[in-house]
């Protein structure tokens, strides 16, 4: 049995008690995050413009841990993060990604979404399940950026089909490529924009 069908089972498991309503009901005093939830999402952007300062380690720390614990099809966390930060690497994927042409180089980080298609053991599954696992992680992303200040972008998995062994070679070998998640600190000039309120780069 492989890690991901070990998680699907002790899913269905925990599925299994919590609807059979054989378990202890506990109360819980939750703090109310409503209305700084609803500002997060207000102020969340696609943002294309970054400026030269680094994110930091603690930063990106966090935001590995947000998605960690992001919710995926029966827990299974097949979405694997590969992090690339060097110049060169981000130069080519910006030649490579469709949606990131022109832009994406210039984000400190770039984080792959990349799918491990052994997890996904329906045939059923297989055409849409990773790519609604990397969407939750995408939509993630955005919110823990935002909540530390970073401006973040998801870059759709669209690559040219002359493209797509080169894309596979360097970067996917043995996945499926499922997006991206640029990261960065924002520009002045995002700085401003987003200080008038303008939507324009709402995506």
């Amino acid at each position: 049995m492989d890690k991901y069908q070990a998680r699907y089972l002790k899913h269905q498991e925990r599925k299994r008690v919590l609807l059979s309503g054989k378990f202890d009901s506990v109360k819980v005093d939750k703090p109310d995050f409503s209305e700084v939830f609803l500002r997060l999402v207000g102020q969340r952007q696609s943002q294309r413009f970054f400026s030269a300062e680094k994110i930091s380690k603690k930063q990106l720390d966090y935001i590995k841990n947000v998605i960690t614990n992001t919710p995926s099809s029966c827990n299974r966390q097949a979405i694997q993060i590969k992090i690339v930060k060097n110049i060169e690497e981000k130069k080519k994927l910006e030649e490579l990604l469709v949606g990131g042409v022109g832009w994406i180089s210039g984000a400190d980080v770039i984080l792959l979404l990349l799918a491990d298609m052994s997890a996904y053991k329906s045939p059923a599954e297989v055409k849409f399940m990773p790519f609604l696992d990397a969407g939750f992680i995408g939509m993630s992303v955005y919110y823990a950026s935002e909540a530390l200040g970073l401006g973040s972008c998801f870059v759709n998995p669209n690559i040219r089909e002359k493209d797509q062994k080169d894309f596979d070679k360097l970067f996917g070998k043995g996945y499926r490529f499922c997006g991206a998640c640029v990261i960065g600190n924002y520009s002045k000039r995002a700085l401003k924009i987003k200080k008038t309120g303008s939507i324009f780069l709402r995506g």
